[in-house]
């Protein structure tokens, strides 16, 4: 009998028209690295006296259902759409094919959920995981390696199956960025000596707990949004220092670029930084590690753009 692996399982996604409901059709399949998102539910200790004959206890009990996870994906062309989606709501889609622009924006009042299933085939098993949304993405730049994001993931409930839910599965072709392709600007100016930098945008999620037949949690909701991050610099000037010292704002984007036509921009529109030690760790290059906090923008109207082109139209992202 064969043994599930990794390299065989499936990571299949599609938005709920209800909360919490799987939503029937063909779902879509999605490339991945590392997944975890599931259902966990403790058995907690019924300390009570007198129930036994001796010391020993009685009978443990289950607790609620906590689901919740990660999942690691290649920042891609195609696919990173529809997490930038479930992360910060649908875009407003511009353009004709083959440039179409989706500007995804912070600070949605109201978040989609999805449905979310992995499958071990070799099992066969496959969990479902609904009313799935997300609160935390995590992107790293760097000058090598493949492009990574890892989103943080929350749900409501887990069903178990012996088949799939997710009918006959959508692919989208697959063209990856790599950190090769990464560049970083301030105030629309190329800004060098960038050794390294990490994003980290938060919805600020909140499970709400009511008494509930099935234990679940009754939704999701989302708080203050908020992204940080640092960027590293070789010490060459004085630009992100005097900025630091003066406490003024300034816009900042961080994109993969494969063309004018295939790209991903992330987009600052208010950033503080903190002030930072430019340590001497001896006789090697002297290094500078910035802090970062971002905030509203009154002409912006939002904290953070996600901008993607690529020749997918409107509605794949709808």
């Amino acid at each position: 009998m064969p043994r599930a692996i990794g390299a065989n399982c499936r990571l299949l996604m599609f938005p709920e028209v209800s909360y919490g409901t799987a939503p029937g059709g063909n779902w879509r399949r999605v490339p991945f690295l590392t997944y975890d998102l599931g259902a966990e539910q403790p058995l907690l200790d019924a300390d009570f006296i007198g129930v036994g004959a001796n010391r020993d206890p009685a009978a443990p009990f289950l607790d609620v259902v906590t689901v919740g996870g990660q999942a690691v994906v290649p920042v891609d062309l195609v696919n990173i759409g529809h997490w930038l989606r479930l992360l910060l709501g649908p875009p407003t889609t511009t353009g004709t094919n083959p440039n179409f622009i989706h500007n995804f924006g912070s600070g949605a009042a109201a978040l989609p959920s999805n449905s979310v299933e992995v499958g071990y085939p070799d099992v066969p098993s496959f969990d479902v995981c609904t009313g799935v949304r997300a609160d935390t993405l995590e992107i790293d730049f760097s000058p090598s390696g493949p492009a990574t994001a890892t989103f943080g993931l929350m749900g409501q409930g887990s069903t178990r199956g012996g088949s799939s839910f997710g009918g006959t599965p959508l692919t989208a072709a697959y063209t990856a960025f790599n950190k090769a392709q990464g560049s970083i600007s301030r105030a629309g100016a190329a800004l060098a000596q960038v050794t390294g930098a990490r994003l980290s945008y938060a919805n600020g999620m909140e499970m709400v707990r009511t008494i509930r037949a099935d234990r679940r949690v009754e939704g999701i909701d989302p708080g203050i949004a908020r992204a940080t991050g640092q960027i590293t610099v070789r010490f060459e000037n004085t630009i992100l220092l005097n900025q630091a010292v003066n406490g003024t704002p300034a816009e900042f984007a961080l994109a993969y670029t494969i063309d004018a036509n295939r790209n991903l921009t992330f987009t600052l529109h208010e950033v503080y930084l903190a002030l930072a030690k430019t340590p001497i760790e001896g006789p090697a290059g002297v290094e500078a590690s910035f802090e970062f906090r971002a905030a509203f923008n009154a002409t912006a109207t939002r904290m953070m753009t996600a901008v993607l082109r690529n020749q997918q139209a409107a509605a794949e992202y709808a």
